[in-house]
């Protein structure tokens, strides 16, 4: 199961950190609870990378969607405002996706 962040590398999401630095801090509190049910990775927008998401680049272009965007398994799952860790878990439960726990 796929979760993406997609976000400007260098531009704040508050006064002390880059979208970039959230969202890998995210990735790996992701990584930890799912292991390897999920996974979640940071794509730099305009990135050579990114241009494998032509619908996410459109979307951007267009001023239909707002960075920073997050997909669970393609579908949009949020769109600008402060990447909300709840709601992909959420997004995850919803699919059928949740947290690898200790027996």
């Amino acid at each position: 199961m796929y979760v993406r962040i997609f976000a400007y590398p260098l531009e704040g999401c508050d006064s002390s950190k880059t979208w970039k630095a959230a969202s890998l801090a995210l990735i790996k509190r992701l990584k930890a609870r799912y292991k390897n049910r999920v996974n979640p990775e940071f794509i730099e927008i305009f990135s050579p990378e990114s241009f494998n998401y032509p619908e996410i680049l459109e979307l951007i272009k267009t001023e239909q969607a707002t960075p920073p965007i997050v997909t669970v398994e393609g579908d949009i799952v949020q769109s600008g405002g402060k990447i909300s860790e709840r709601m992909i878990r959420e997004s995850l439960v919803k699919v059928g996706i949740n947290p690898e726990t200790d027996s």
